[in-house]
């Protein structure tokens, strides 16, 4: 006997029009707060602290960053920030960033005498070996 596989299970589901549950329920939490605000400030600072709200409630509920919601990501950095950090590698210091070496000084070969007095290579016999067949 086959059973259906649900698809698509770590997408919400629309509760009303284009909203999910969690994102009407931030959005009516708002709203509530700002019913309070009304009741206890003055006009003018109700207009400033209610914008500032709904501009915070929309941007936790509908912004998500790499599919994560806002609030989530906020946390996470926060507890990047204040937590305690393991740092389970560390380079060696040194003075400098890399060792000197060296090097001798080679002479160039100036003249053909020169050329002519030293030793040919073994790679220079084999292939004399190889151009007369010995």
């Amino acid at each position: 006997m086959q059973y259906p596989i649900p698809q698509f299970i770590e997408e919400e589901a629309k509760i009303i029009a284009f909203l999910t549950f969690r994102q009407f329920f931030w959005l009516v939490g708002a709203g509530i707060v700002c019913i309070v605000w009304y009741n206890i400030f003055p006009f003018w600072l109700f207009i400033g602290t209610s914008l500032a709200t709904a501009i915070l409630v929309a941007a936790i509920a509908f912004i998500k960053i790499d599919n994560a919601s806002l609030l989530k990501v906020l946390f996470h950095f926060l507890n990047f920030s204040l937590g305690e950090k393991n740092y389970t590698w560390k380079k060696k210091e040194s003075t400098y960033p890399f060792k000197i070496q060296k090097t001798r000084q080679l002479t160039p070969i100036e003249t053909p005498q020169q050329a002519a007095q030293m030793q040919p290579s073994k790679l220079s016999n084999v292939k004399k070996m190889i151009e007369t067949k010995r």
